[in-house]
């Protein structure tokens, strides 16, 4: 029951309100590409990555994990460590196994690195202000900070 006859608790258009608040949170950039195909041999056997889309260009919000955990087996470091990437949430669909290619941060060390999602139902629901997705990182031959 609502609190007050013929008003909701939430207001009309409550998510389109909050949606700008939510851009205007996502302080750096990215894009999510899509590979296409298995790639290709040419004559002299010289193996070329398939071609890439790219579905989504604009702001992100990166979220470190926390705590990051290193696993070093032998002298090598090795595994895999998640980040929440946040973006628009009117973007393209976007499909685990895309890549998140981050252009610009206020972290030095985060533009160039690539992402690979792996899920992408976090932050969906009836009041939506923007998509999250779950990204993964190889730190298996990351230089040592």
């Amino acid at each position: 029951m609502s609190p007050l006859a013929g008003h909701g608790p939430i207001p009309a258009r409550w998510s389109e309100h909050h949606r700008p608040v939510a851009t205007g949170t996502q302080t750096g950039t990215c894009t999510v590409t899509r590979g296409g195909g298995e790639g290709t041999l040419d004559d002299d056997g010289v193996w070329h990555p398939p071609t890439s889309t790219e579905v989504y260009r604009g702001p992100c919000r990166i979220t470190p994990p926390s705590p990051v955990a290193n696993l070093v087996v032998g002298d090598q470091r090795i595994g895999t460590t998640d980040y929440k990437v946040a973006i628009r949430w009117d973007a393209a669909e976007i499909l685990e196994g895309d890549v998140v290619t981050v252009l610009t941060a206020e972290d030095p060390h985060l533009p160039g690195q690539l992402l690979q999602v792996t899920d992408t139902s976090g932050g969906g629901g009836t009041q939506q202000w923007e998509r999250v997705l779950t990204c993964s990182q190889d730190i298996t031959n990351r230089d040592e900070p």
